[in-house]
């Protein structure tokens, strides 16, 4: 059941329109930790800018990255693979974060980075680097807040606002996701749900808007300071002055010796590190490689949102800058063929300065369990990657649609190891700077998230490229 948003407001006090961020930024470089923000999908850095983004979590990567920078993501495309493999990666990158940390004598403070819409490997993420590091004293901070996209937490529960609406989170087609299912929008009875009973609804902390907005920081943090050894615990918040204030608060309690582990969506990180927003990215720095070529979208996900907005998109193209990839033939004896002339043609069109845009067909292909599901989605991602690797001409700019779809082309088309997030070309869809070592160096990859923006977003933004 959807609630009018007015009705909400009118009765909430006034927010905290302090400078929160900028004291953020202060507190953060005095408490002298790197941030550390581990994604489980490549679109948690649609609010940040000039941040290293990483594909490989080696001992030697981290050493480097920990004396280079302050702030790093890395990138597991977890999201895509079983709760098993998933598990296995994050053990293995707190184990050499433990490592390199020692090594450099570098302190951290580690964010499980998810999907504001709840879908995800939750609670075995945060819980398995908390249980790797040996965080035993630390709290689980749950905050999935990501206002770029609407999405809000208010009396506990997580909404996303459409209109003039709140529209609980598990009233939406997210919660039906095949491989990530929920029921409850309450964040205390999701935390339950999702933990399979073993976490308590009465157990898990909560902060109301109420008090955040009206309770000076250094209460809040005191608040926060008395929460139990690996307890969880969630914040309200309907906009970036609740959120600074909230982070401030958790800054404080680390700073007075509390261990928090974090499990957010992607506006957290701005508040927690304190960096300045920054308008968005303009033409010409985006398209500062000059070349004749054309530009190339490649569409992969499959929520209804992007396909609305690949309707739209597809009317900026004709049918032979048009190429539709057929699930079926994708999984048939004869795709290598067919992804070859899938290739030719996408070739010939970027070297002869034509826009393309190669779409996955829109029929959901799912299998008999989740396992079986993402086998199959792994598959068809693949064969777009193998579009991106057989490529010959560089493409002006490369748009990717979908978190997988944007994690394989730029791991396993460009080969990317590290690259460079630059900031925004919408809000919520980040640029990234290629890392000289990948198949296009400093080409302009553009992230374009599955769930973000309206029906006429992806074609606004090929039309800015354009």
């Amino acid at each position: 059941m959807s609630i009018p948003v007015t009705d909400i407001l009118n009765n909430l006090p006034e927010e905290d329109s302090t400078n929160f961020r900028s004291k953020n930024k202060s507190l953060f470089e005095a408490n002298n930790k790197a941030c550390i923000v581990i994604d489980d999908d490549p679109t948690g850095n649609q609010t940040v800018y000039n941040i290293p983004l990483l594909t490989t979590w080696d001992v030697d990567t981290l050493v480097y990255e920990l004396k280079q920078s302050s702030v790093f993501f890395i990138l597991t495309n977890s999201r895509s693979l079983s709760a098993e493999h998933s598990k296995k990666i994050y053990k293995e990158i707190a184990h050499n974060i433990k490592k390199a940390s020692e090594i450099t004598g570098k302190d951290f403070t580690l964010v499980s980075r998810s999907d504001s819409t709840l879908r995800g490997h939750f609670p075995l993420e945060p819980n398995t680097l908390k249980d790797s590091l040996g965080l035993d004293e630390a709290i689980s901070v749950f905050i999935p807040v990501m206002f770029e996209g609407h999405r809000v937490t208010l009396n506990d529960t997580h909404f996303i606002i459409e209109g003039d609406a709140l529209i609980p989170v598990s009233e939406t087609p997210f919660a039906q996701d095949h491989s990530f299912k929920y029921s409850q929008s309450n964040l205390k009875a999701y935390i339950e749900e999702k933990s399979q009973g073993e976490i308590k609804s009465s157990e898990v902390y909560s902060f109301s808007l109420d008090s955040i907005r009206n309770a000076d920081t250094e209460v809040l943090s005191e608040s926060i300071l008395k929460i139990p050894t690996g307890r969880y615990c969630i914040f309200n918040s309907l906009n970036y002055c609740d959120l600074d204030k909230v982070a401030h608060a958790l800054l404080l309690a680390e700073k007075s010796g509390k261990h928090v582990i974090y499990r957010t969506s992607s506006s957290f990180i701005p508040s927690y590190i304190g960096l300045e927003s920054k308008g968005l990215i303009d033409k010409d720095n985006l398209l500062s490689y000059k070349t004749s070529h054309g530009g190339l979208t490649v569409v992969g996900s499959y929520v209804k949102k992007s396909s609305e907005q690949l309707k739209k998109a597809l009317e900026l193209f004709d049918s032979n800058t048009i190429i539709e990839v057929d699930i079926a033939s994708i999984l048939g004896d004869a795709s290598k063929d067919y992804i070859t002339s899938i290739i030719q043609k996408t070739d010939t069109n970027l070297k002869s300065g034509k826009d393309t845009i190669v779409f996955t067909s829109r029929k959901l292909v799912t299998g008999k369990d989740a396992s079986s599901t993402i086998n199959i989605a792994s598959t068809i991602s693949n064969a777009l990657v193998s579009i991106i690797n057989g490529l010959k001409t560089r493409p002006k700019y490369l748009i990717a649609k979908g978190g997988i779809t944007s994690h394989d082309l730029a791991t396993k088309g460009l080969k990317m190891k590290r690259s460079e997030v630059i900031g925004q070309i919408k809000q919520g869809i980040p640029v990234w700077k290629m890392g000289n070592d990948t198949k296009f160096p400093k080409l302009h990859f553009i992230v374009f998230p599955g769930n973000v923006g309206t029906t006429n977003t992806l074609k606004e933004v090929i039309t800015k490229l354009s």
